[in-house]
């Protein structure tokens, strides 16, 4: 097959991108404001935000592994188009029924299973049939896409609230509508991806730098989600609950601002300075906002948060779809390490929550995560000696 019949098979990217956007507008309706509906309305205490984000990773991570043996079982629009209906109907359950406990924990399980169904197809989608310039082009379009729409929500949160807090999960299962109408511009399955031009594309170092980036990008989740559930919290302990979903845009926001300086540079190809970069960042900001005593210093490690997850989020995307030549397994893995990450981030606050007790909380969740850091550190350390070692 030539380059020109492989490119009249590509998904269209306006029709990716405009899925991506309204499911990332959802996604962010959910996974950001699941922690302030169950703090504010249901009064979960922060353990139990925890345990419930602990089992959401859980259960995202099986169901990321999963979603390439449905793509090949099924057409993979298919199921795009059962996971956006079923994620629409049941993000709905906490506005109909806003009493009844049951229905926010059958959603937020069921929501989780969908959403991590969803992005393993949606990134196939994006890198199948491009390699080189074309696909650091869709990857640089997929990311600065997905990034702002998933911080809306947060910034509407304020208003939608108005109408009752469960409505916060319902905005996300009304978006899903618009989610669902765009994949009728998908083919039914991704184009077809050559290994050979796949691996011409390819920097030397690019295998071992996916390796380091599997092993990067769970542990930056670890942290990611041991803050998610604290953070309505901690935005309070320094006064700025009120308005908190707002503040916690912020590094959403920072990590789009990165997001786009990477897609419109190559700087960072190939460079394992990057990677190191941002595992600074990300453990001296997790640092600030768990212990900052001022707004200005929580506000600070939000913004230092969004950068260091934005650098290693960036690259483990684009060496796992470089190296894993765009199929949903490839994908798959991608969302499946996310979800580990996202599993053990809440057991890793929870477990501060017990060591620490309440004065200490903080500072036993940050001791536990840089052990986890320590531990992991071997993984990511490994593929570089190996790459330093077989360099010319």
């Amino acid at each position: 097959m030539n380059a020109s019949s492989v490119a009249e098979r590509r998904a269209s990217l306006t029709a990716i991108l405009a899925v991506t956007f309204f499911g990332s507008v959802s996604g962010g309706a959910f996974w950001a404001g699941l922690f302030f509906v169950t703090a504010q309305h249901y009064r979960f205490s922060p353990a139990r935000n925890l345990l419930l984000a602990a089992s959401m990773g859980a259960l995202s991570a099986a169901a990321s592994w999963r979603s390439g043996r449905l793509a090949a079982r099924f057409a993979p629009r298919a199921v795009l188009w059962a996971a956006f209906t079923l994620w629409a109907a049941v993000a709905l359950l906490p506005v109909a029924l806003p009493h009844a406990q049951w229905a926010l924990w059958v959603t937020a399980f069921v929501a989780s299973v969908a959403s991590a169904t969803i992005w393993p197809i949606v990134e196939s989608y994006v890198s199948a049939g491009r390699h080189g310039a074309h696909m650091r082009r869709a990857i640089g379009w997929f990311n600065v896409v997905w990034t702002p729409a998933m911080a809306v929500p947060l910034f509407l949160m304020p208003l939608v609230a108005r109408l009752g807090l469960p409505w916060c999960l319902g905005l996300g299962g009304l978006v899903n509508v618009l989610a669902l109408v765009a994949t009728l511009g998908l083919p039914s399955r991704p184009a077809a991806h050559h290994e050979a031009d796949a691996r011409a594309a390819m920097g030397r170092e690019y295998a071992a730098l996916a390796k380091a980036s599997t092993w990067l990008l769970p542990l930056s989740y670890v942290i990611s989600t041991a803050i998610a559930p604290l953070l309505p919290f901690r935005l309070a302990a320094v006064g700025l609950g009120s308005e908190g979903s707002v503040f916690a845009g912020l590094w959403m926001t920072a990590r789009f601002l990165t997001f786009f300086a990477m897609w419109r540079t190559a700087f960072w190809h190939g460079r394992w300075g990057t990677l190191a970069a941002g595992s600074a960042l990300l453990l001296a900001s997790f640092a600030a906002i768990l212990l900052a005593p001022t707004p200005i210093g929580l506000v600070m490690g939000l913004l230092g948060f969004g950068v260091g997850m934005g650098l290693i989020y960036y690259c483990a995307l684009y060496y796992s779809l470089t190296v894993g030549h765009a199929a949903v397994e490839a994908g798959g893995l991608f969302e499946a390490l996310v979800g580990v990450g996202s599993c053990v981030g809440p057991l890793v606050g929870t477990a501060g929550q017990l060591v620490g007790g309440p004065a200490h909380a903080s500072v036993a969740t940050l001791a536990i995560t840089a052990v986890i850091l320590a531990l992991g550190a071997r993984g990511v350390l490994r593929p570089y000696y190996r790459a330093r070692a077989a360099r010319p």
